[in-house]
């Protein structure tokens, strides 16, 4: 262990002296207790305010899979049925149409299910410019980036309507297609529940789990704990202005997104994990079942649904219930073990979970695009190499 956390401090400190992030810092538990702990760089530059242990994160896409837990409690519990069409809770998902181009659309062959938002299948896209389908949910997002600027906020389940009249990428559960599927669920969860995602979470997953730091804002007296998201340019790290007009930051928004929207801290992100790592219950508490836990951290794409092997951070794996499962570590770009899983955020944010190895690991950065970056492979090969 002493080799290996001289590797990972060396890892961090090479990443932060190169410009390649502004801060990392990293939490492995292994062996039901904790492994190690170190950070490296700031949570503002400007200011050389060290990043701490209480840094609070913007975790973006890390939120899916604490959105897909809270999902799987409704299940468990038999209020959601996990093939029921979404049209039977949004009614903006009712006679969908799939995108042929920037003018035509064919009729959906059956509806989008529940299932589909789990697993990415549901041809739903993020805003983008390269198929007829990204290009119609951009001009959708930037009209709702209006109407919150001129205040006339939506809810999440208004936002998930909007979302279900956009045209589909591709018939439902014919590929996987990242996009806004996690943010449909967060609705889903809204109108089967009759209470708020960000209460519903609190009450079954941040509150059990004593995950005192995670929510969908951030408090005022927590504010300075807050990191500075930055970006890499031309002339070194700068400021990322990011999504803060859409999304609120110090006042709860109006539009709660399942996919991205939840901040938290490391310990609170590898509590979650450790309660996956042991099979849906932590200490005395139990979120969810073992068959439960099981279901999402299972390869659900079939041969056919492709898209997800085009990015070369999850060559190797499939996909779960909003998390990424290794299948074929030899295939993978970094090390690992059979059956790990997990999910990434857009600034870096990161969690790996090995019942193999007994092990979560937590990285966090603040560095826009980052995804599964550099400094996380490197650090997963570090740690693979070692436990």
């Amino acid at each position: 262990m002493k080799q290996m956390k001289h590797d990972i401090e060396r890892v961090l400190e090479d990443a932060v002296s190169k410009g390649e992030t502004s801060c990392v810092a990293v939490l492995l538990w292994h062996n039901d207790e904790e492994a190690m702990f170190t950070t490296h760089g700031y949570a503002d530059i400007a200011a050389q305010k060290p990043v701490t242990r209480d840094s609070l994160y913007r975790l973006y896409s890390l939120s899916k899979p604490m959105t897909a837990v809270a999902a799987m409690t409704l299940i468990e519990r038999g209020k959601l049925d996990i093939i029921a069409p979404v049209s039977d809770f949004l009614e903006g998902f009712q006679n969908q149409r799939v995108a042929l181009s920037d003018t035509e659309t064919e009729p959906v062959k059956r509806p989008v299910q529940v299932r589909d938002l789990f697993t990415m299948t549901s041809g739903l896209p993020y805003p983008g410019e390269t198929e007829p389908a990204e290009r119609a949910m951009a001009a959708m997002y930037e009209q709702l980036r209006q109407e919150m600027i001129d205040q006339k906020p939506l809810s999440t389940i208004d936002a998930a309507n909007r979302i279900g009249r956009c045209p589909l990428a591709h018939q439902p559960g014919e590929a996987f297609k990242y996009g806004t599927s996690a943010d449909v669920l967060g609705a889903i969860i809204e109108v089967v529940s009759g209470k708020p995602l960000n209460q519903y979470m609190t009450e079954v997953l941040f509150g059990p789990l004593q995950m005192a730091d995670s929510d969908f804002y951030v408090p005022n007296e927590k504010r300075d704990r807050l990191v500075t998201v930055y970006e890499r340019t031309d002339a070194g790290l700068t400021t990322h202005p990011h999504f803060d007009d859409l999304h609120g930051v110090f006042s709860l928004p109006s539009v709660l997104e399942g996919g991205a929207g939840v901040f938290s801290t490391i310990d609170d992100v590898t509590l979650f994990g450790r309660m996956l790592l042991s099979g849906g219950k932590l200490k005395k508490e139990r979120i969810l079942s073992k068959n439960a836990v099981a279901w999402l951290s299972e390869n659900h794409l079939t041969p056919k649904q492709q898209g997800f092997y085009t990015w070369d951070s999850v060559l190797g794996y499939g996909y779960g219930g909003l998390m990424r499962v290794m299948l074929s570590p030899g295939q993978s770009f970094s090390l690992g073990v059979k059956g790990e899983y997990g999910w990434d955020g857009w600034t870096g944010t990161y969690m790996s979970v090995s019942p193999e190895t007994n092990t979560v690991l937590t990285v966090m950065q603040q560095i826009a695009g980052a995804g599964t970056n550099a400094v996380i492979r490197k650090l997963r090969n570090v740690v693979y190499a070692n436990i």
